[in-house]
Protein backbone atom coordinates (compact mmCIF):
# COMPACT_ATOMS: atom_id res chain seq x y z
CA UNK A 1 0.00 0.00 0.00
CA UNK A 2 2.86 2.38 0.87
CA UNK A 3 4.53 1.64 -2.48
CA UNK A 4 1.26 2.45 -4.28
CA UNK A 5 0.99 5.79 -2.41
CA UNK A 6 4.59 6.67 -3.34
CA UNK A 7 3.84 5.75 -6.96
CA UNK A 8 0.75 8.02 -6.94
CA UNK A 9 2.73 10.90 -5.41
CA UNK A 10 5.51 10.47 -7.97
CA UNK A 11 3.01 10.40 -10.84
CA UNK A 12 1.20 13.47 -9.47
CA UNK A 13 4.49 15.37 -9.08
CA UNK A 14 5.47 14.54 -12.66
CA UNK A 15 2.06 15.64 -13.86
CA UNK A 16 2.54 19.00 -12.13
CA UNK A 17 5.93 19.40 -13.76
CA UNK A 18 4.43 18.79 -17.19
CA UNK A 19 1.65 21.22 -16.35
CA UNK A 20 4.02 24.13 -15.73
CA UNK A 21 3.46 27.10 -18.08
CA UNK A 22 5.42 27.13 -21.31
CA UNK A 23 8.38 29.43 -21.63
CA UNK A 24 7.39 32.83 -22.97
CA UNK A 25 8.70 32.30 -26.50
CA UNK A 26 6.62 29.15 -26.90
CA UNK A 27 3.56 30.93 -25.55
CA UNK A 28 4.04 33.93 -27.81
CA UNK A 29 4.84 31.91 -30.94
CA UNK A 30 1.38 30.40 -30.71
CA UNK A 31 0.21 33.71 -32.18
CA UNK A 32 0.63 34.13 -35.94
CA UNK A 33 1.74 37.77 -35.61
CA UNK A 34 4.58 36.82 -33.28
CA UNK A 35 5.57 33.97 -35.58
CA UNK A 36 5.68 36.44 -38.47
CA UNK A 37 7.73 38.83 -36.32
CA UNK A 38 10.24 36.08 -35.68
CA UNK A 39 10.48 35.12 -39.33
CA UNK A 40 10.95 38.71 -40.54
CA UNK A 41 13.31 40.03 -37.84
CA UNK A 42 15.35 37.16 -36.37
CA UNK A 43 18.19 37.25 -38.90
CA UNK A 44 18.49 41.01 -38.69
CA UNK A 45 18.58 40.96 -34.89
CA UNK A 46 21.18 38.20 -34.92
CA UNK A 47 23.34 40.29 -37.27
CA UNK A 48 23.21 43.51 -35.22
CA UNK A 49 23.84 41.70 -31.93
CA UNK A 50 26.84 39.87 -33.39
CA UNK A 51 28.15 43.15 -34.83
CA UNK A 52 28.02 44.55 -31.28
CA UNK A 53 29.95 41.45 -30.11
CA UNK A 54 27.02 40.19 -28.08
CA UNK A 55 25.43 36.77 -27.93
CA UNK A 56 22.05 36.08 -29.53
CA UNK A 57 19.28 35.49 -28.50
CA UNK A 58 19.72 38.53 -26.24
CA UNK A 59 20.34 38.16 -22.52
CA UNK A 60 20.07 41.66 -21.06
CA UNK A 61 18.55 44.57 -22.95
CA UNK A 62 17.75 48.16 -22.09
CA UNK A 63 15.71 50.84 -23.88
CA UNK A 64 16.28 54.59 -23.83
CA UNK A 65 13.58 56.81 -25.34
CA UNK A 66 14.12 60.43 -26.38
CA UNK A 67 10.93 62.35 -27.07
CA UNK A 68 12.35 65.46 -28.73
CA UNK A 69 14.40 63.38 -31.18
CA UNK A 70 11.60 60.81 -31.59
CA UNK A 71 14.08 58.00 -31.16
CA UNK A 72 14.37 54.80 -29.19
CA UNK A 73 17.74 53.15 -28.50
CA UNK A 74 18.26 49.43 -27.94
CA UNK A 75 21.23 48.54 -25.72
CA UNK A 76 22.39 45.05 -24.80
CA UNK A 77 24.80 43.13 -22.58
CA UNK A 78 25.68 39.51 -21.96
CA UNK A 79 25.77 40.02 -18.19
CA UNK A 80 24.26 42.43 -15.70
CA UNK A 81 27.83 43.32 -14.72
CA UNK A 82 29.09 44.11 -18.24
CA UNK A 83 28.90 47.50 -19.92
CA UNK A 84 25.90 47.75 -22.24
CA UNK A 85 26.52 48.31 -25.95
CA UNK A 86 24.34 50.19 -28.41
CA UNK A 87 22.63 47.77 -30.78
CA UNK A 88 20.35 49.94 -32.89
CA UNK A 89 18.31 53.15 -32.90
CA UNK A 90 14.68 53.23 -34.09
CA UNK A 91 12.45 56.11 -35.14
CA UNK A 92 9.21 56.81 -33.27
CA UNK A 93 6.52 57.65 -35.82
CA UNK A 94 4.57 60.26 -33.80
CA UNK A 95 4.26 61.77 -30.33
CA UNK A 96 1.36 63.56 -28.68
CA UNK A 97 1.59 66.25 -26.02
CA UNK A 98 4.67 68.29 -25.12
CA UNK A 99 8.00 67.65 -23.47
CA UNK A 100 7.43 66.91 -19.81
CA UNK A 101 6.01 64.13 -17.63
CA UNK A 102 2.50 62.69 -17.70
CA UNK A 103 0.57 63.82 -14.65
CA UNK A 104 -3.06 62.94 -15.31
CA UNK A 105 -5.47 61.06 -17.53
CA UNK A 106 -6.34 62.87 -20.73
CA UNK A 107 -3.32 65.20 -20.83
CA UNK A 108 -2.08 63.50 -24.04
CA UNK A 109 1.40 63.29 -22.56
CA UNK A 110 3.92 60.52 -23.14
CA UNK A 111 5.38 59.74 -19.69
CA UNK A 112 8.94 60.61 -18.71
CA UNK A 113 10.82 58.64 -16.10
CA UNK A 114 12.02 55.15 -15.25
CA UNK A 115 9.79 52.27 -16.31
CA UNK A 116 9.89 48.66 -17.46
CA UNK A 117 7.90 46.35 -19.71
CA UNK A 118 5.10 44.71 -17.77
CA UNK A 119 2.83 43.18 -20.43
CA UNK A 120 3.03 41.75 -23.95
CA UNK A 121 -0.03 41.87 -26.20
CA UNK A 122 0.17 39.93 -29.48
CA UNK A 123 -3.57 40.54 -30.04
CA UNK A 124 -3.25 44.33 -30.04
CA UNK A 125 -5.49 46.48 -32.24
CA UNK A 126 -2.18 48.14 -33.22
CA UNK A 127 -0.62 44.94 -34.61
CA UNK A 128 1.74 44.11 -31.70
CA UNK A 129 2.26 46.03 -28.47
CA UNK A 130 3.98 45.91 -25.12
CA UNK A 131 3.01 47.93 -22.07
CA UNK A 132 5.13 50.39 -20.10
CA UNK A 133 4.79 50.35 -16.30
CA UNK A 134 3.23 53.82 -16.00
CA UNK A 135 2.30 55.07 -13.43
CA UNK A 136 5.40 54.27 -11.41
CA UNK A 137 5.87 55.21 -7.75
CA UNK A 138 7.03 58.74 -8.59
CA UNK A 139 4.05 59.31 -10.91
CA UNK A 140 1.70 58.11 -8.18
CA UNK A 141 3.10 60.72 -5.78
CA UNK A 142 3.34 63.64 -8.22
CA UNK A 143 0.35 62.92 -10.48
CA UNK A 144 -3.35 63.63 -10.02
CA UNK A 145 -4.58 61.20 -7.39
CA UNK A 146 -7.07 58.68 -8.73
CA UNK A 147 -6.71 59.96 -12.29
CA UNK A 148 -3.23 59.08 -13.43
CA UNK A 149 -4.28 57.56 -16.74
CA UNK A 150 -2.48 54.51 -18.02
CA UNK A 151 -2.34 52.00 -20.85
CA UNK A 152 0.92 53.38 -22.21
CA UNK A 153 2.20 51.05 -24.92
CA UNK A 154 4.90 50.78 -27.54
CA UNK A 155 2.89 49.55 -30.51
CA UNK A 156 2.60 49.33 -34.28
CA UNK A 157 0.27 51.10 -36.71
CA UNK A 158 2.19 54.44 -36.55
CA UNK A 159 -0.54 56.40 -34.68
CA UNK A 160 -0.86 57.42 -31.03
CA UNK A 161 -2.35 59.40 -28.19
CA UNK A 162 0.13 59.17 -25.33
CA UNK A 163 1.88 56.01 -26.55
CA UNK A 164 5.04 55.30 -28.55
CA UNK A 165 4.04 54.18 -32.06
CA UNK A 166 6.38 52.42 -34.47
CA UNK A 167 5.72 51.21 -37.98
CA UNK A 168 4.71 47.57 -38.21
CA UNK A 169 8.08 46.32 -39.48
CA UNK A 170 9.88 47.93 -36.55
CA UNK A 171 7.41 46.74 -33.90
CA UNK A 172 8.00 43.18 -35.11
CA UNK A 173 11.72 43.59 -34.40
CA UNK A 174 11.21 45.26 -31.02
CA UNK A 175 8.59 42.80 -29.87
CA UNK A 176 10.56 39.68 -30.84
CA UNK A 177 13.73 41.06 -29.25
CA UNK A 178 11.91 41.75 -25.97
CA UNK A 179 10.21 38.35 -25.88
CA UNK A 180 13.54 36.57 -26.29
CA UNK A 181 15.29 38.65 -23.64
CA UNK A 182 12.39 38.04 -21.26
CA UNK A 183 12.55 34.32 -22.00
CA UNK A 184 16.29 34.18 -21.28
CA UNK A 185 15.76 35.46 -17.74
CA UNK A 186 12.64 34.73 -15.67
CA UNK A 187 9.23 36.21 -15.00
CA UNK A 188 10.73 38.53 -12.34
CA UNK A 189 13.16 40.10 -14.82
CA UNK A 190 12.05 43.56 -15.87
CA UNK A 191 13.33 45.01 -19.14
CA UNK A 192 13.98 48.69 -18.32
CA UNK A 193 12.51 51.45 -20.49
CA UNK A 194 13.77 54.89 -19.50
CA UNK A 195 12.00 57.82 -21.14
CA UNK A 196 13.70 61.23 -21.35
CA UNK A 197 12.51 64.52 -22.83
CA UNK A 198 15.63 64.56 -25.05
CA UNK A 199 19.26 63.53 -25.13
CA UNK A 200 20.35 65.53 -22.12
CA UNK A 201 23.58 67.03 -23.44
CA UNK A 202 24.55 70.70 -23.16
CA UNK A 203 22.73 72.11 -26.19
CA UNK A 204 19.52 70.29 -25.39
CA UNK A 205 19.63 71.39 -21.75
CA UNK A 206 19.91 74.98 -22.98
CA UNK A 207 16.90 74.34 -25.20
CA UNK A 208 14.85 73.04 -22.26
CA UNK A 209 15.78 76.01 -20.09
CA UNK A 210 14.99 78.47 -22.88
CA UNK A 211 11.65 77.10 -24.11
CA UNK A 212 10.29 75.97 -20.73
CA UNK A 213 11.64 78.72 -18.46
CA UNK A 214 8.04 79.49 -17.42
CA UNK A 215 7.80 76.13 -15.60
CA UNK A 216 10.28 75.74 -12.70
CA UNK A 217 8.61 72.50 -11.57
CA UNK A 218 9.28 70.90 -14.94
CA UNK A 219 12.86 72.23 -14.88
CA UNK A 220 13.45 70.66 -11.47
CA UNK A 221 11.99 67.36 -12.69
CA UNK A 222 14.33 67.32 -15.68
CA UNK A 223 17.30 68.11 -13.45
CA UNK A 224 16.35 65.04 -11.45
CA UNK A 225 16.07 62.89 -14.60
CA UNK A 226 19.47 64.08 -15.74
CA UNK A 227 21.08 62.23 -12.83
CA UNK A 228 20.01 58.87 -14.25
CA UNK A 229 20.92 59.93 -17.79
CA UNK A 230 24.42 60.96 -16.68
CA UNK A 231 24.86 57.72 -14.74
CA UNK A 232 24.27 55.65 -17.85
CA UNK A 233 26.46 57.89 -20.01
CA UNK A 234 29.30 57.31 -17.53
CA UNK A 235 28.78 53.67 -16.57
CA UNK A 236 26.94 52.23 -19.60
CA UNK A 237 24.80 50.28 -17.18
CA UNK A 238 21.12 51.10 -16.45
CA UNK A 239 20.79 52.99 -13.16
CA UNK A 240 19.04 51.38 -10.24
CA UNK A 241 16.34 53.82 -9.18
CA UNK A 242 14.52 54.44 -5.91
CA UNK A 243 11.86 57.08 -5.15
CA UNK A 244 11.77 59.27 -2.07
CA UNK A 245 8.54 60.29 -0.24
CA UNK A 246 8.27 63.45 -2.36
CA UNK A 247 8.43 61.55 -5.63
CA UNK A 248 12.03 62.41 -6.46
CA UNK A 249 14.12 59.76 -8.21
CA UNK A 250 17.19 58.57 -6.33
CA UNK A 251 20.02 57.00 -8.36
CA UNK A 252 21.68 54.23 -6.36
CA UNK A 253 25.40 54.39 -7.15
Amino acid sequence: MLGRIVLYITFFSCSLAWAQPQVITEQQLGNQRVWNARMSSDEHLKKVFYEAHLSYPPKFIYWRVFKKEKQMELWGADSAHHAYRLIETYNIMALSGNLGPKRMEGDYQVPEGYYYINQYNPYSSFYLSYKISYPNKSDSILGKKGSYGGQIFVHGDSVTIGCLPMNDDVIKTLYWCNVQAQNNRDTNYHIPVHIYPCRMHTSNLKYLKSYYNFDPIRQEFWKNLQEGYNYFELMHCPPKIAVDPKGKYIVNY
